[in-house]
C-alpha cells in the first residue's frame, strides 16, 4: 500500500522487504545507518520514499547477492543531500 506524505509516495519498510524479497532486518539495518535513502517515520513505523526504491534495489544487491556487509556498501554509495 502506497502512503502519501505532503505529495510524496511511500512504502512501509515490511512492503519494501517483501517486493525485494528481503528480511526486513537487513532492510531495518540499513535504516538505521542512513542507507536507505529517504524515509519517514510515522506512528512507530518507518516509510521508505517510492523515489529511494531504485538505491534499495542497490543496496539488497550488494547486501544479499554479493555479501557485502553494511559498512562496505556505506563507503560504495555517495550520499544524495536530498536523501535527508
Amino acid at each position: 500500500m502506497t502512503i502519501v506524505v505532503e505529495g510524496e509516495s511511500f512504502l512501509a519498510i515490511e512492503t519494501v522487504a517483501e517486493v525485494f524479497h528481503v528480511d526486513v532486518v537487513v532492510l531495518r539495518e540499513a535504516y538505521a545507518v542512513g542507507l536507505l535513502g529517504r524515509c519517514l517515520e510515522r506512528e512507530r513505523k518507518v516509510l521508505v520514499a517510492a523515489r529511494s526504491l531504485d538505491r534499495v534495489a542497490r543496496l539488497v544487491r550488494m547486501r544479499a547477492v554479493l555479501g557485502l556487509d553494511l559498512e562496505t556498501i556505506e563507503l560504495a554509495f555517495v550520499r544524495d543531500p536530498d536523501d535527508v
